[in-house]
């Protein structure tokens, strides 16, 4: 399972693309402020990127899928918290700024806590589908996987956290 650390990462890669749009929108106004979010936008890529590469050389296991469901629709619904800065008119005054800090604290926490590095935009923007699959034995997971899974295949994966397997080629 992933530390603190790398699970507020992969929260801060989920929201590159609202920093990105941040950034874009504050750059004349604002330059140091647009220039701190798209920072830490990229400082989140860059943790997913490293993460993904790390878990990949774990060894993996293989499993084979009693049933799936595609559930690449859960990142679309987070997406929905990227309209909150625009309803917000973000950084118009301080106070504004301090309401909308406190707004992704609190998503960073539920997030974080949660463990739900698996509903994250960036992952579906390189290529993955996250699905909810049934092993053999009965056990629910949520699998990251790069093509599509169907039921009685079988799929090498490693342990991203305590519910979720992502994907590996085996070796």
């Amino acid at each position: 399972m992933p530390n603190m650390v790398v699970r507020l990462l992969l929260f801060l890669s989920s929201y590159f693309p609202l920093a990105l749009i941040l950034f874009f929108l504050l750059r004349e106004a604002r330059p140091v402020i647009a220039s701190g979010v798209l920072g830490v936008g990229l400082l989140g890529v860059a943790g997913m990127a490293l993460y993904l590469f790390v878990v990949r050389s774990l060894n993996p296991l293989t499993i084979e899928i009693a049933s799936v469901i595609r559930r690449d629709g859960e990142a679309m619904s987070y997406i929905v918290t990227y309209l909150v800065p625009f309803l917000a008119a973000p950084f118009g005054s301080l106070e504004e700024g301090i309401g909308l800090g406190i707004f992704f604290i609190m998503l960073a926490v539920l997030y974080v806590n949660s463990d739900m590095i698996h509903i994250n935009p960036m992952l579906n923007l390189v290529g993955y589908h996250v699905y909810e699959i049934e092993l053999a034995n009965g056990e629910v997971r949520s699998l990251i996987a790069r093509r599509r899974v169907r039921r009685g295949q079988q799929v090498s994966v490693v342990s991203a956290s305590t519910d979720v397997m992502l994907e590996v080629k085996e070796r």
